[in-house]
């Protein structure tokens, strides 16, 4: 008889410590991401983007309601002024002819003689009042302002005899400009800030120009009186707001300073157009 050969006790452990013939391998665990947090983070970082929209939108709505406000405060104050202008200016003028004619036809009914100084008079009185309703009829008349006439729009806003300030227009050679609708923006601008300066600057003299930098193009006001504060926590004055929205819807931004020389100067820069 043949006799067993006794097992390996060394081949018994290797295979007690791999079993299935693999060895164990040690790490840190793979664990799968959760789709429902993923879910989760999406839709949180959506709403904060919804409700950052929603906060701009209704940032944009006041600030297009103020300028909406601001705009009818300047309606009624042009309102006013041309009023006052016409009170001030044509009615005098048309009164006073109507006491002087009454003067010379009493003097015709009591056959006395009629001063040819007095008929000089009502002649200058009658062509005063005729200026005064021009200088009127081109403030209302300047509705449109295109590119072409914008020049000529200007020089017929500082030659108005209406302004208590000089004012002058000063023109660079290379200033050149296309849009019709940029023209007729930086026109209300310069209007309003000739407007302004009459009223607040206490200049000897307005300038305002048209000219070229290397960036494009620009329109400026200035005047030599008693300047303007920039500070952030003080408000700008009425006019202001809506001579900026003018800027940006014409496609430029505006400035305002206090020259060291003394004064305010208000640009509007409009970028060269490709």
């Amino acid at each position: 008889m043949t006799k067993r050969r006794p097992q390996s006790r060394r081949s018994t452990r290797s295979g007690g410590n791999s079993r299935n013939g693999k060895k164990k391998s040690i790490g840190c665990p793979i664990v799968a991401e959760n789709p429902r947090d993923s879910l989760e983070a999406r839709v949180l970082e959506q709403t904060e983007e919804l409700h950052a929209a929603n906060r701009k939108l209704e940032n944009e709505i006041k600030r297009r309601k103020g300028l909406e406000g601001e705009i009818l405060e300047i309606s009624d104050r042009e309102q006013q002024r041309l009023g006052q202008e016409l009170h001030d200016g044509i009615c005098q003028h048309l009164t006073a002819v109507a006491f002087m004619a009454r003067s010379v036809a009493l003097r015709l009914k009591n056959h006395r003689v009629i001063e040819v100084d007095d008929l000089e008079k009502i002649a200058e009185l009658v062509n005063a009042a005729a200026a005064d309703t021009r200088n009127v009829s081109r403030a209302l008349h300047r509705i449109d302002v295109d590119s072409a006439g914008l020049a000529g729009a200007l020089q017929d806003l500082v030659d108005r005899e209406i302004w208590k300030i000089p004012c002058r227009l000063k023109i660079d050679g290379s200033f050149h400009i296309d849009d019709d609708t940029a023209a007729s923006h930086l026109y209300r601008i310069a209007r309003e800030a000739v407007i302004n300066a009459n009223k607040h600057a206490e200049a000897r003299e307005i300038v305002v120009e048209l000219g070229r930098t290397q960036k494009g193009s620009f329109l400026s006001v200035s005047d030599d009186g008693v300047g303007c504060e920039n500070k952030p926590d003080k408000p700008q004055g009425l006019g202001f707001h809506i001579m900026n929205y003018r800027a940006r819807a014409a496609g430029g931004h505006l400035e305002v300073a206090s020259p060291r020389r003394g004064g305010t100067r208000i640009v509007c820069y409009l970028p060269e157009t490709k």
